[in-house]
């Protein structure tokens, strides 16, 4: 199957800009995208979700047709059923392209992870052993070992795993949920879409590796500081109201 020239799409989008006396910035605040993905897509290193590709070619005056080809058309030309065909399975392959786990920063964000994790083990082995050797005071330990295990689990997936676009229907209905495999969120009041959704998942990123490094270390500090009480036991659980906002926040505010 022939796929999009990204070099020539690149540079007929940018040559389409230029001409309508647009910078990347602008263009991109038209269509609710960063003027870095912009400069991708000019340079020919990704290309846009295929839900993309309507405000796109509205906003720089050209057709749909047009800019999968990456030129100008014929208009007195019509397009045949096989060429048609053959341009929704450019869009389709493109779409799936630009669904890859991880993104681009997935090296990134798994050497982080990587080294959070051998923290997060440590502390947990630590924790384990406390549990044991203070057997009258085990329940202190236990919700600091929870968290750790839960947000490493969820640092697995999102910092390796997630999808860095979400499905092109997020855009067009106001989609109150994220769903992939077993991983489920949904937060009232927010509505996941491809504006916010970067912002979103960078924000538990960086929960996921705070919250499995540091549970453990506020357990033992709250337990130095207070006493093996109540206040030890779940203040590491305070965590999960950051977790919370690490939905809420940026999905308001980018929505």
């Amino acid at each position: 199957m022939q796929e999009i020239d990204r070099e020539r799409f690149g540079a007929f989008l940018a040559e389409l800009r230029k001409q309508r006396n647009m910078t990347q910035k602008e263009l991109a605040q038209r269509i609710c995208v960063s003027d870095k993905a912009v400069s991708k897509w000019e340079r020919g290193a990704g290309l846009p979700d295929i839900s993309m590709l309507i405000p796109l070619a509205e906003e720089l005056g050209v057709t749909v047709t047009e800019l999968l080809e990456g030129r100008h058309l014929e208009t007195e030309r019509p397009v045949s059923a096989a060429e048609t065909e053959q341009l929704l399975r450019r869009a389709l392959t493109m779409s799936q392209g630009q669904s890859a786990r991880g993104g681009a920063d997935r090296k990134k964000w798994g050497w982080r992870y990587g080294l959070c994790l051998l923290a997060a083990l440590a502390e947990a082995a630590a924790l384990l052993v406390m549990m044991r050797r203070d057997s009258a005071h085990w329940s202190v330990y236990y919700p600091a070992a929870l968290m750790t295990g839960m947000s490493a689990g969820f640092g697995l997936h999102f910092c390796l795993f997630a999808r860095t676009r979400l499905p092109w229907y997020h855009d067009v209905e106001r989609i109150g949920f994220y769903s992939d495999g077993p991983m489920r969120i949904n937060v009232p009041g927010v509505g996941f879409n491809n504006r916010n959704w970067p912002h979103i998942l960078r924000w538990l990123r960086i929960w996921c590796l705070l919250t499995m490094t540091l549970s453990g270390a506020v357990c033992f500090l709250a337990k130095w500081l207070f006493g093996p009480g109540p206040l030890a036991a779940w203040l590491p659980m305070a965590s999960l109201a950051g977790l919370l906002a690490a939905v809420y926040v940026p999905g308001r505010r980018y929505d």
